[in-house]
């Protein structure tokens, strides 16, 4: 029994069900709201001592970050093989899954946060509110950020900066697919997988010409032959279930 606890646009719960699409694993969904503070409750606290999603719960066995899941994934359900079998395959694998998280997560992160989770917040709570939910996250570097962007926000030098970070990582993309089809290598891999969904954000953030085709033609093909993958659109499919919601991608 798989159990997903997971956010529908968290781009690290988007790393984990495109790989279980991509195996064909069933689970179970739970959807855990972080914009509600799902994630800092007691319940979700003893599951996730870090107050991130995604959570795999797998035959009571509890494993938690995203890129931890992939590769447990992995070595339990080998049968549709996403590691490469030569060596150096698969260091190039576990670079970019390393890079997806190093370069490109928290620089998403810092450029989502005035074009969607500032949103997300300003439409349901007071500036109170938040600093109380704030103060009940068990987990400093998540409860201390979120009370440090409610105080100075995200700059535009600040912006700007994490924009300059992904252009770097974008060029090392593009300069590895000159290399091969697909980021490891020949095959599809957890590589893809973990970046599939850092490249879904950059293209509804305010810069999406970052990965047009004029720009970085092997990344907009890689990302074409991404989204048509039958594991890409089931993982991506998830809705959102909040109706109030102003953020609807």
């Amino acid at each position: 029994m798989l159990t997903l606890y997971h956010y529908w646009s968290s781009v690290c719960s988007q790393k984990a069900r495109m790989c279980l699409a991509e195996k064909k694993i069933p689970w179970d969904s739970r959807h855990v709201d972080l914009f509600r503070f799902d994630n800092y409750s007691d319940w979700y606290t003893k599951l996730n001592p870090k107050n991130v999603v995604p959570t795999l719960v797998h035959d009571g066995r509890i494993i938690i970050e995203s890129n931890v899941i992939l590769e447990y994934l992995e070595d339990v359900f080998p049968q549709v093989r996403l590691r490469p079998e030569d060596a150096y395959e698969r260091a190039m694998m576990r670079l970019w899954i390393y890079n997806s998280e190093e370069m490109a997560h928290w620089n998403v992160n810092t450029c989502s946060h005035n074009l969607r989770h500032a949103k997300r917040m300003e439409a349901r709570y007071t500036n109170a509110e938040l600093l109380r939910a704030a103060d009940q996250c068990s987990n400093p570097m998540i409860g201390l950020r979120l009370k440090r962007r409610l105080a100075v926000g995200v700059s535009a030098e600040e912006e700007d900066e994490a924009y300059e970070k992904l252009e770097f990582m974008l060029r090392q993309m593009e300069r590895r697919l000159a290399e091969a089809a697909w980021l490891a290598g020949a095959s599809f891999s957890l590589a893809d997988v973990a970046m599939a969904p850092m490249i879904n954000r950059i293209e509804v953030l305010a810069r999406p010409e970052m990965i047009a085709a004029d720009r970085k033609p092997r990344v907009a093909d890689w990302w074409q032959r991404i989204q048509a993958r039958p594991g890409f659109q089931e993982a991506f499919a998830f809705k959102n279930p909040a109706p109030d919601d102003p953020v609807k991608r």
